[in-house]
């Protein structure tokens, strides 16, 4: 449980659509437990089973009690560690690539669906502890090198001004002058309230601690869940725990892809459209240099690397030498994570869920039993401001979706009655035209119901044409719906995946977090929580 002192802050949730949240049909397929899901998933949460196992659990123990003290985790995180020593328990896991200050808030979700999951199906016979991979070994840094927080009611950027590329973000050495600069903007656009000055501190010291992307994420997290459990973890401290996986991909450098390919067609066959699709040279993994810029390794007789080629015999002897040069890649990184974990469940989001159902016939292939697929839980958080926006114009959530279109339909609803009013009289009137000359000749109730359909059509045109002038002269209602819709849904797109969480940290402090446990404890594995502030 999240064990915070102060109150919550929130009582009252409902949820949006799933087809509102994602347009994935095989995602919603698998929530809704469709009947032909099964075709492409071995196991569903709705029916949960633990794995059968057989992994150093003496090693791991290890290897997480060093990483997670590092970090000056709590005593609940080294607790739970300890626990992994006991044949039984298990893992419930998700994972992200590092952001900064935490990232998006699907982030924080992500974990305290995890957190939640392990509560709600922990038993004496089978406890289940919470891990975040933390996939610092991602070198896609344009999608973590920056956070949006609200400035006068829009989104706004700040960036973390750094020139990489191809380079893993564990290897990334820190620029704290960049992070407190990232700081100091914060401090400048937000509001003045009585947590956001403790939270900048506390932000200051994780990163006068911190030495690269990967530690300065995980110690953040840490400082957020760490009361509640979570440990964290990454991949390159346990890289030879993995090494089976990664000898046989060299010693089969085709057959990975051939599997996913040949998924993909099976999906396909079953309606669905297939997340991955991969030329047959690809390897899926990739070998890192002296740099730390991940080189992606390709097959055709010889394995590449860039600039270097290497025999199979070359590849497993530097295998069995440095296995930290070696790092999986999007699709063997899940089987390297069960390869070494007790892993019961992995919680994933829509997109992943998705990806996922290409990976079936690859856990067969490296003799690995399948985790259970969680969906984790969404939300969008409404403050007040925005709770009376909506009561104001009775509009619902998913209406500010497209705020033009709502607009024109407010505006409208202005003129409603006059116009609902007015067709009522012509319907009436045309209905006795109708009826006189079906009395005279039959031939004429035709023409009269076309003469009638014309003078609907007229009043509908007439009727959007005011409305638009409306819409143009109503300029409050405007400014209050586009503040409402880049709140809700910020760059055109769900809050979750788009707003940092200091934004709201910095407005309720940690009691935020307590709130948003407490809202994904009462819903449904899946479901995006509209959570009122």
């Amino acid at each position: 449980m999240i064990n915070l002192k102060e109150d919550t802050i929130a009582k009252k949730s409902s949820t949006l659509p799933l087809e509102f949240v994602t347009s994935r049909r095989i995602t919603i397929d698998y929530i809704n437990h469709a009947d032909k899901i099964m075709r492409v998933f071995r196991k569903h949460f709705r029916e949960p089973t633990p794995r059968k196992l057989d992994i150093d659990r003496e090693r791991l123990v290890d290897r997480l009690l060093n990483y997670n003290k590092k970090l000056d985790a709590p005593n609940q995180v080294v607790q739970n560690i300890e626990s992994l020593s006991q044949t039984k328990t298990q893992v419930v896991v998700t994972g992200q690539q590092p952001c900064l200050f935490s990232g998006p808030l699907y982030t924080i979700y992500k974990a305290i669906s995890t957190i939640v999951i392990c509560e709600r199906l922990s038993t004496p016979k089978y406890p289940l502890v919470p891990i975040f991979w933390n996939a610092s070994e991602d070198h896609d840094f344009s999608e973590v090198d920056h956070i949006n927080i609200f400035m006068q009611n829009k989104p706004y950027k700040i960036s973390y001004d750094y020139s990489v590329k191809g380079i893993a973000l564990a290897q990334i050495r820190l620029d704290k002058s960049e992070l407190n600069k990232m700081l100091t903007m914060i401090a400048d656009i937000s509001p003045d309230s009585e947590f956001k000055t403790d939270l900048l501190r506390k932000s200051k010291e994780i990163i006068e601690k911190s030495f690269n992307i990967g530690d300065f994420f995980s110690r953040f997290m840490t400082w957020l869940f760490g009361e509640s459990g979570l440990i964290m973890m990454e991949p390159h401290y346990f890289r030879d725990l993995m090494t089976s996986v990664f000898d046989k991909l060299i010693r089969h450098p085709a057959e990975c892809t051939q599997i996913l390919n040949r998924t993909g067609l099976q999906l396909e066959k079953l309606g669905y459209s297939p997340r991955i699709h991969k030329k047959s040279n690809i390897c899926n993994f990739f070998l890192l240099n002296e740099n730390g810029e991940r080189m992606r390794i390709t097959f055709n007789g010889k394995f590449q690397a860039l600039n270097e080629s290497f025999s199979q015999r070359e590849l497993l002897d530097l295998l069995e030498s440095t296995p930290s040069r070696f790092s999986a890649n999007a699709l063997t990184r899940p089987i390297t994570q069960d390869l070494f974990l007790p892993t019961f469940a992995y919680v994933a989001g829509p997109n992943e869920i998705a990806y996922q159902a290409q990976l079936r016939e690859l856990y067969d292939f490296f003799s690995i039993e399948t985790p259970v697929l969680f969906p984790r839980f969404g939300a969008t958080i409404v403050e007040k401001k925005i709770s009376r926006v909506l009561k104001k114009y009775s509009v619902e959530i998913h209406q500010l979706k497209d705020p033009a279109k709502l607009m024109k339909e407010l505006a409208k609803k202005r003129m409603e009655n006059i116009f609902n009013s007015f067709k009522n009289e012509i319907s009436r009137n045309m209905s006795e035209v109708t009826q006189e000359a079906g009395s005279i000749d039959k031939a004429l109730i035709e023409p009269c119901t076309i003469t009638k359909g014309r003078i609907f059509k007229t009043i509908e045109a007439l009727e959007d044409k005011i409305a638009s002038k409306v819409k143009r002269h109503n300029m409050t209602a405007q400014q209050q719906i586009m503040k409402a819709h880049n709140n809700l849904f910020p760059n055109n797109q769900l809050q979750e995946r788009q707003v940092n969480a200091m934004e709201y940290i910095m407005k309720f402090g940690k009691t935020f977090l307590t709130t948003v446990y407490e809202s994904f404890l009462e819903a449904d594995y899946g479901e995006h929580k509209v959570i009122n502030c």
